[in-house]
């Protein structure tokens, strides 16, 4: 493989380069994403590498990542991946596949922040406040099939993490360090635009982690809309299973359903909920049940 061009940023942190730590100090000088990344990571004990060595495995990096040219960013990627094929890498420290996933959250993070500081488009004409609602919740809960429902009686529409990640796999566009950043950031987007119109939205997807869900609640306030959240549970474990390894969802490029692991797993990662929101058991109420009370709650915001 012929090595990608050096950005000019990235030739500056080359020019004077020992050792991590040198590169830690080089890029906190310099700012940007290299040095945000750096903070997040502990390079303590990561020894020298040859500067061909160093271009070459970054050139790889980048090119994995759709890049034309060596950025300060591969440089620390191509850092940890040198370590690691050398097997200079210290105990305990990062590997690379931890390093990759960090640079995708520092980038979803910095994409979230600039949803956060969008405004709404001022329409004299404009006679209530959009509604985000967020139906959040582990698979087989019963959330699709409310956010559905909801969708008619609403004449909104719906935005799916599975249905949006499904087409991006005909192009190669998902990896395992990006994927859940990718949903979030594509979720965060569709709730911007739609907010912006004035319109309303409903959002169907995990929603299990805490900052997901003050992300959206944010977006949702600066852009003058109010936030509605629907915590989808089922407390009959039978039932949920059952819903989850008999169903076919029929979403292009995903897969049909998800393992019964997967959703223990999934359970196990859930960040409890302390926002005020409604709690929507299906083992217990008709899909009916909780689509009035949805609707009641919704109203009432």
């Amino acid at each position: 493989m012929v090595d990608l061009p050096v950005h000019p940023s990235a030739g500056e942190l080359l020019a004077d380069l020992a050792d991590l730590s040198r590169l830690a100090d080089l890029a906190a000088a310099q700012g940007g994403i290299a040095a945000e990344l750096l903070a997040r990571l502990d390079v303590r004990g990561f020894g020298a590498a040859e500067r061909v060595v160093l271009v070459s495995a970054a050139s790889l990096e980048a090119e994995r990542l759709g890049d034309v040219a060596v950025r300060p960013e591969h440089l620390v990627l191509g850092w940890v991946r040198a370590a690691e094929e050398s097997g200079a890498r210290p105990p305990g420290a990062p590997g690379l596949d931890a390093v990759r996933e960090e640079l995708q959250a520092l980038m979803a993070d910095r994409a979230h922040a600039q949803y956060e500081q969008l405004r709404p488009i001022l329409r004299p004409d404009a006679v209530r406040r959009p509604r985000t609602i967020l139906l959040a919740g582990v698979p087989g809960t019963g959330k699709s099939t409310l956010a559905e429902a909801l969708a008619w009686r609403l004449t909104a529409p719906v935005f799916s993490m599975d249905w949006q990640l499904g087409a991006l796999v005909p192009f190669g566009a998902l990896r395992s360090d990006n994927t859940p950043h990718l949903a979030e950031v594509n979720l965060t987007a569709s709730v911007a635009r739609q907010l912006q119109l004035g319109l309303d939205v409903i959002v169907d997807a995990t929603g299990h982690r805490r900052e997901t869900r003050r992300r959206w609640r944010s977006v949702t306030e600066r852009l003058g809309g109010v936030f509605v959240g629907v915590e989808c549970v089922c407390s009959d474990e039978w039932v949920q299973r059952g819903r989850v390894e008999g169903r076919a969802r029929g979403i292009p490029g995903w897969h049909p359903t998800v393992s019964w692991e997967h959703v223990l797993r999934m359970k196990q990662q859930w960040e409890s909920w302390d926002d005020p929101r409604l709690v929507v058991d299906s083992a217990i109420e008709p899909p009916e049940v909780g689509l009035r009370r949805v609707l009641d709650h919704y109203r009432s915001s």
